[in-house]
């Protein structure tokens, strides 16, 4: 039997905007470093042609980040529950979460993986491609303002005992213990 230790709503303990706004300030700082660290290190010219494939990855940037969250549950697909957020918004907001408790492992995993792939890839990408550099250094700084969220939530699970399992709930997190019955 699970113990609910803590719950962890993440809306109401920062509040939305403040997440909106440290988010874009990070997303802002990791651009300027990393643009003038490319910088130093390449020369050439930049390019800005094929715009629009960097629109249209900035725009897909969001959904493969949150598909990439579920790349560590890619064996439990019939456990996905798939809500929608937003009533009255374009484009719907959805969450897509796991309906039982995870391992607090399993869960940091899923929590890292689109941090670690798309950034690793990004970085990849402008070094192959220094051309188009600051296209792929400003992806890489949006998901990093995207995963801000994410580094919070590791923050919270980081300090929770061995053991732990967490259950994701509509409105944030439960953090369960096992407990003698």
């Amino acid at each position: 039997m699970l113990s609910c230790t803590k719950n962890f709503n993440i809306k109401t303990t920062y509040g939305i905007q403040r997440i909106i706004f440290i988010s874009a300030i990070v997303s802002t700082v990791i651009f300027l470093i990393s643009f003038e660290i490319f910088i130093s290190f390449v020369r050439g010219q930049f390019s800005d042609a094929n715009f629009l494939y960097f629109l249209c990855a900035l725009f897909l940037l969001y959904p493969v980040h949150k598909l990439l969250h579920l790349l560590a549950f890619i064996g439990d697909t019939k456990s996905f529950v798939i809500q929608k957020i937003t009533r009255n918004s374009w484009p719907p907001l959805i969450n897509v979460r796991v309906n039982h408790p995870v391992s607090k492992f399993h869960f940091i995993i899923a929590l890292l993986l689109p941090f670690v792939i798309i950034t690793t890839l990004t970085i990849a990408a402008a070094i192959v491609m220094p051309e188009y550099g600051h296209y792929f250094l400003f992806l890489c700084s949006v998901n990093v303002g995207i995963s801000f969220i994410d580094f919070i939530y590791l923050k919270y699970i980081f300090n929770t005992p061995r053991g732990t399992f967490i259950e994701e709930r509509r409105y944030g997190l439960e953090l369960l213990i096992k407990c003698d019955g």
